[in-house]
């Protein structure tokens, strides 16, 4: 999906700076190009929230334009802010034509899968998968179908269907997604619990006892 972006060019300076652009509603970033200098920029965060949420499950591109030129890019590294969840700061990487690029691509996982009925659950191993490819072969999402899935069964990356011109380096074997059994944790029996709460109690006793002790020796001096 490809998403348009209207940025401004930002001059180096201090975190102060960057703190107060984003208080005023920007999300600071960059652009890398190929061997030059990266490009930093500045664009609304309204507007890229709501163009963003659209591409949910799908690879994102971006066409940044800054000062006249537009520059087709998809995001490299994206900074997060570890408690209140706000975006801090953004890599692009602005893509060539005939060069590959390595891009992280969403599975999507279609279909209702008979174990789930039946009491299994689904654990999804890869919720991306890490490509290698040319720009113009890069797929938005890699579809996976779960509809035949049942207890015990797994789907492997070999099972999936993928471009010839897309490289990774998951292995054939790698398991995608599996159905199993939920697990079942098994509670302590009786007799232990009130073994290990009187071998608690026995300890405190002791630490009450040591502490008595070294009570008494600080009074005698």
């Amino acid at each position: 999906m490809n998403i348009k972006i209207n940025a401004e060019k930002r001059n180096l300076g201090k975190k102060s700076n960057l703190t107060e652009l984003r208080k005023e509603g920007f999300i600071p970033g960059i652009i890398y190009g190929d061997g030059q200098e990266g490009i930093k920029i500045a664009f609304n965060t309204r507007d890229y929230t709501r163009e963003y949420k659209k591409s949910i499950g799908e690879v994102a591109f971006f066409d940044i334009t800054v000062d006249g030129k537009t520059y087709k890019t998809f995001i490299k590294e994206k900074q997060i802010h570890p408690l209140t969840r706000e975006i801090v700061h953004i890599d692009f990487l602005e893509l060539h034509k005939g060069k590959s690029i390595t891009i992280d691509i969403p599975v999507n996982f279609d279909g209702e899968a008979p174990g789930i009925k039946e009491g299994g659950v689904l654990e999804i191993i890869h919720r991306k998968i890490k490509i290698t490819c040319l720009p113009k072969n890069i797929p938005e999402e890699i579809k996976v179908d779960i509809s035949a899935l049942n207890i015990g069964d797994s789907i492997h990356f070999s099972d999936i269907s993928i471009s010839e011109n897309v490289e990774t380096n998951l292995a054939d074997n790698a398991t995608i997604v599996t159905l199993s059994l939920p697990k079942i944790v098994e509670e302590p029996e009786e007799e232990e619990e009130e073994e290990i709460e009187g071998e608690e109690g026995i300890e405190t006793e002791e630490n009450d006892k040591a502490t008595g002790k070294e009570d008494s020796e600080k009074d005698s001096e």
